[in-house]
């Protein structure tokens, strides 16, 4: 037993160290993990308010209602939300306010007659770091699994549209992880009832236009009611490009943006 739990000792001090390590090689090269989150979560949120929020205010403004813009919701209101849409009665402890759910690019609601409608939640993630390593003659590691993390909120986010005909849940995914030749961004499909991404191919040679994409997207419930959030993954190889090469940039943001919350807005009750 005491064997045990020195092996057991040993592998989480290794598991640090080798921790340490990579986080130090990321300082002494000016970056750090969560850079790229941050700075890619910060424009989002800042094209979300600065243009898709009066944008879509204006339109809604128009139909004798009103949009507001949310950080974040509380566990608490989500479940009240579902269990009135849902005609049932569901245990929600007071605790629950203490929880919540915080989108990297927050939450559009209309509010029309009184009810609140839904008009576009928008996340970003980002994975990858094997291209940095390559540029610096490292060694691969395996691709990680922070994508995983979004399966959170889009539950949350379907509880909050129990009412609504459409599903406006946005993500943002980016990276050198996500590239087709590996398959990270599969299990993006896996938590969306196996619809396919809205896929952005990035090479030296060559980038899928933004503009088809944007005409094929969809925020209808589909499957019977099912809310399939619009996944749009835009990445590049690992060993051809430079790390940051296949970041969302404004303008596809926010062409992507405004066609999903006009979309909604059509969809908006007189």
């Amino acid at each position: 037993m005491e064997q045990t739990q020195m092996e057991q000792t040993q592998s989480e001090q290794t598991q640090s160290a080798g921790l340490s390590i990579r986080i130090k090689t990321m300082h002494d090269d000016g970056q750090h993990f969560n850079d790229d989150s941050k700075h890619s979560e910060e424009r989002l949120a800042s094209i979300i308010q600065h243009k898709i929020w009066p944008h879509a205010k204006a339109r809604v403004e128009r139909m004798g209602g009103a949009v507001v813009f949310l950080k974040h919701i509380s566990l608490y209101s989500v479940i009240e939300d579902f269990a009135q849409n849902c005609g049932e009665e569901i245990e929600n402890p007071i605790e629950n306010k203490s929880v919540y759910m915080k989108p990297d690019g927050g939450m559009l609601i209309a509010i029309m007659n009184g009810k609140s409608y839904p008009l576009l939640i928008t996340e970003d993630k980002v994975q990858g770091t094997n291209d940095s390593r390559h540029s610096q003659g490292l060694t691969r590691q395996a691709t990680g699994n922070a994508i995983e993390r979004a399966a959170k909120n889009i539950r949350g986010a379907e509880m909050m549209f129990g009412a609504s005909s459409v599903f406006p849940y946005v993500l943002f995914a980016s990276g050198c992880d996500l590239h087709s030749s590996e398959t990270i961004s599969k299990r993006l499909e896996m938590m969306n009832y196996g619809v396919k991404n809205h896929y952005i191919d990035v090479s030296p040679s060559h980038t899928t236009e933004i503009g088809g994409i944007v005409e094929k997207i969809n925020i209808s419930k589909r499957f019977g009611g099912k809310c399939v959030a619009s996944m749009f993954v835009k990445a590049h190889k690992w060993d051809e490009m430079a790390h940051g090469a296949s970041a969302w940039t404004g303008v596809e943001i926010d062409a992507i943006c405004m066609r999903v919350v006009d979309l909604a807005i059509d969809q908006l009750p007189l």
